[in-house]
Formats: structure tokens, C-alpha cells, sequence
């Protein structure tokens, strides 16, 4: 079943362009796939991430939906990992 439910891993602090750590739930209103690059809006401001699942089941967010966010913007995958340049990819 489609959702536009996804899950992402931030970009490392201290290892730019490297994406570890845990998985963090969005929805989003773009069409994405995984491995694609988004600005993640955090607490703290954006961040980049990295695109982990696709259609995750509504069943998997049950208790954090209400502090969900949403991810609008898809960024150049090309662009950032070889020139380190933010720019919106074109859907």
C-alpha cells in the first residue's frame, strides 16, 4: 500500500555527505525514492537526509504522528555529493 509516509537518516555532523545513525519518520508531498537527498525540517532548522524507506505503514508511526513534520523539498543527489551545492531538484 502507498503512503506518503517516509523514513530518513540525517547526514553526519562530522562526516559530511555520510548518513548513519537511526531513522526518522516524515511525510511528505514529493514523489521520492530511496537513496534520494531532502531538506528535513528539525528543531534546530534543516537538515540534509537521505531517503531510507518509502510507503511506510501508517501502523509503524502510531504513537509519534501528532509531533510528525513534512518533507517539501527534494534536493540535487548529483549536485550535493559531488559539488557539496544545495539545489532543488526538479520533479
Amino acid at each position: 500500500m502507498n503512503t506518503n509516509i517516509i523514513s530518513i537518516k540525517y547526514e553526519d555532523d562530522f562526516c559530511p555527505r555520510t548518513f548513519n545513525g537511526r531513522e526518522y519518520s516524515y511525510y511528505t508531498n514529493k514523489i521520492l525514492n530511496i537513496g534520494d537527498l531532502v531538506e528535513a525540517p528539525t528543531k534546530y532548522g534543516t537538515k540534509i537526509a537521505k531517503v531510507t524507506r518509502i510507503n511506510v505503514p501508517e501502523n509503524e508511526i502510531i504513537n509519534i504522528k501528532p509531533y510528525m513534520k513534512t518533507i517539501t523539498r527534494k534536493i540535487n543527489r548529483n549536485r550535493y555529493i559531488n559539488l557539496y551545492e544545495i539545489q532543488e531538484d526538479a520533479a
